[in-house]
Order: structure tokens, then C-alpha cells, then sequence
């Protein structure tokens, strides 16, 4: 996977969009995958791309690398989606500075329907790294992603 500029662009500008306008919800975008994830706090609050993307990797805790068309991890299945090849990410703040959006996009999209097995691979090692609660914050909120048709 490598980072492509064009989707960085269209995620920084879709999560400035929803910084300013106040609201969290999935673009309408059809040729991208995309993860979004939230926090909300005091004035100053932090969401790193590091804590992001625990955020949406930590979803492999509920995945089962034998079954196709699982729900609840399509955060953690677009990270790692085999035939994704490029992907772009945005951060924005709320002028008070007390909500931050977190965007990531990807190309080509993840979570069709009976490719998963195909597409998430198990770990190298055979064991699942599940992050710590001291990685992750409460504090966020994550769209789930819902397979692609």
C-alpha cells in the first residue's frame, strides 16, 4: 500500500468538511473505501494517525479469519484489505478546538461481500495483536463500515 496524494487531498477536505459543519457521517463516495473516527474533549483534544489507526485495527479482535462477511470489523478489514492499494488520510479540528475528525481513504475499496478470506489475511505470526486500552481512548467514536456491494 502506498499514499496517495489525491485521496490525502479528498480526506483532508472531507474531514475539514465535517469539523465545520458538525456532523459525522460517511461520504457518498463509491470507488474509495473509507474509515472515520472522532473525539471529543476539552479544548486541545488529541486523536493521533498512530491512535486512528489502533482505533480501527482494534477491530480484529472480533474477526474470524476463516468466515466471509463479518460485521463489526470492516474498520479493521479496510486497514489491512489485500487488494487495496493506495490510501490517504486527513485530519481537521472544531474551531473551539474540542472535537477532532479523523478520515482515511482508500483505493481500491474493501469489505465486498465473499472476499474476505481472500482479502484479510492472518497474521504472519499467527497471533492477533489486539490494542491495549492504554493505546486506545474512551473518548472516540468510529462509523462502522459496512460491506460494499
Amino acid at each position: 500500500m502506498r499514499l496517495s496524494r489525491s485521496l490525502a487531498k479528498a480526506s483532508q477536505k472531507y474531514a475539514e468538511l465535517m469539523a465545520k459543519e458538525g456532523f459525522f457521517e460517511h461520504s457518498e463516495g463509491a470507488d474509495y473505501g473509507e474509515n472515520l473516527i472522532t473525539r471529543r474533549g476539552p479544548s486541545g483534544v488529541v486523536l493521533t494517525g498512530r491512535q486512528a489507526a489502533l482505533a480501527w485495527y482494534s477491530e480484529i479482535s472480533s474477526y474470524k479469519f476463516d468466515k466471509e462477511n463479518q460485521t463489526n470489523c470492516g474498520h479493521f478489514c479496510q486497514v489491512v484489505w489485500r487488494d487495496t492499494q493506495k490510501a490517504g488520510f486527513g485530519v481537521a479540528r472544531t474551531k473551539d478546538g474540542t472535537e477532532i475528525y479523523v478520515v482515511g481513504r482508500y483505493q481500491k475499496p474493501g469489505n465486498y461481500l465473499d472476499n474476505y478470506c481472500k482479502n484479510v489475511p492472518p497474521p504472519k505470526n499467527g497471533v492477533k495483536y489486539i490494542p491495549t486500552n492504554e493505546e486506545l481512548s474512551r473518548s472516540q467514536q468510529c462509523i462502522h463500515a459496512l460491506p460494499r456491494f
